[in-house]
């Protein structure tokens, strides 16, 4: 039976959030790629989650470091990657979003549709 990406990205938000969830995350190891661009921070971290069905799935997140204003949903650029699949059950292998706004929309809508 296929499972959907937006069940480990649910996951992954809802442990960054609250530090737990029912789709039970094994460990995970974050790398910071930060890096300096003509004068501008930008924060690169990479995220490897192992799920204990054996799913491993990559989480990246690159923003600039810059002050924004609170009203304003800042650009940033969030990849989800499926690296290990052990049964090759899940459908939708890769997703992106320019912001968090857009990822929270998407797993609402995501959810609603369940």
């Amino acid at each position: 039976m296929p499972h959907s990406l937006f069940k480990y990205i649910a996951a992954i938000e809802h442990h960054q959030q609250s530090g737990n969830t029912g789709t039970t995350i094994h460990c995970y190891s974050t790398v910071d790629c930060s890096y300096s661009d003509d004068n501008l921070d930008v924060i690169r971290k990479q995220t490897d989650y192992d799920f204990t069905d054996g799913v491993t799935i990559r989480y990246v997140i690159e923003y600039d470091d810059v002050t924004i204003d609170d009203n304003v949903c800042p650009e940033c650029w969030i990849n989800y990657h499926v690296i290990t699949d052990p049964v090759e059950a899940i459908t939708l292998s890769k997703k992106s979003f320019y912001n968090r706004c857009q990822q929270q929309f998407w797993l609402k809508m995501m959810k609603a549709g369940r």
